[in-house]
């Protein structure tokens, strides 16, 4: 449930955002809430609590959108979000946002687990051959190195793994070599 309401409510702030050339801001402003949210377990015990009422939990909200100089259409959303009993859902609506910006952009997000750190060249070379891949006109590489592979890499794109590592490779020569 909460993740239906996270993308109704990114799909109504990405759609006021384009509109209002505002994706870039809205975006980063959005990110760092969800990080403090995230960080802060004493932000969301308040926020979430019963016991303290709305008018102070506003003041809160106001006062760190002030701090972080929020654009109004993000604080209102976080008002509504307040109202709502939503703010749960801020870390899903945050990745909805984002992926609707990355849709919007043509840009694709890989997750790359590398044996060993990449050079500037073959980190090139890895995001022409994704781009190839996935028809996207960029894609946005995270990357994470994993020793176990021993060599190559496994890239995670558009829900599909593509695995090039030596141990990939040797784990499916034992299958073959077991049947």
């Amino acid at each position: 449930m909460q993740t239906k309401a996270a993308k109704r409510y990114a799909a109504a702030l990405h759609s006021y955002a384009r509109q209002h050339s505002l994706t870039t801001e809205i975006l980063k402003q959005l990110e760092e809430f969800t990080v403090l949210w995230q960080d802060s377990p004493e932000l969301r015990q308040v926020m979430q609590s019963p016991r303290i009422e709305r008018s102070s939990k506003a003041r809160i909200l106001q006062a760190v959108g002030s701090r972080l100089d929020f654009s109004q259409p993000l604080m209102n959303l976080l008002n509504l979000l307040l109202d709502k009993g939503r703010l749960a859902i801020l870390p899903a609506l945050f990745r909805e946002f984002e992926a609707l910006e990355d849709m919007a952009a043509g840009r694709t997000r890989a997750h790359c687990l590398v044996a060993h750190s990449l050079t500037k060249r073959q980190l090139g070379q890895l995001r022409q051959k994704l781009i190839k891949i996935s028809g996207s006109k960029d894609v946005l590489i995270t990357l994470e190195t994993d020793p176990s592979l021993l060599a190559g890499f496994v890239v995670s794109i558009d829900g599909k793994i593509i695995d090039g590592s030596l141990k990939g490779r040797l784990n499916r020569l034992q299958r073959s070599l077991a049947r």
